[in-house]
C-alpha cells in the first residue's frame, strides 16, 4: 500500500487505544512521512470532500476590498 501524502511505503502496525491499554487494533503507518491510517480515520475521510482544485482561494484582503463598495447616493425629493 502507498501513502496518500508522500506515496511512500505503508506498513501494518499495532495501535493501542489512549484510554485503555488493553484495547489494540491494526492500522497502517508510512515509513517516510509517518502518516497513520486506521479504520476510524478512513471512515472520517470518506465523509470529507476534498477541495476543488480548479477554484483558487482568494486572499482575505482582496475579498474584503471587493465587498466594501461605496454606498449609492441618497436621492432627494
Amino acid at each position: 500500500m502507498n501513502c496518500r501524502r508522500c506515496h511512500g511505503l505503508m506498513v501494518t502496525v499495532l495501535l493501542e487505544d489512549v484510554e485503555s491499554s488493553t484495547r489494540c487494533y491494526s492500522g497502517w503507518k508510512c515509513l517516510l512521512c509517518g502518516e497513520v491510517v486506521d479504520s476510524g480515520i478512513k471512515a472520517n475521510r470518506r465523509g470529507h470532500h476534498e477541495p476543488r482544485r480548479d477554484q483558487t482561494r482568494r486572499r482575505y484582503g482582496i475579498a474584503l476590498a471587493e465587498s466594501c463598495r461605496p454606498l449609492p447616493k441618497a436621492t432627494r425629493m
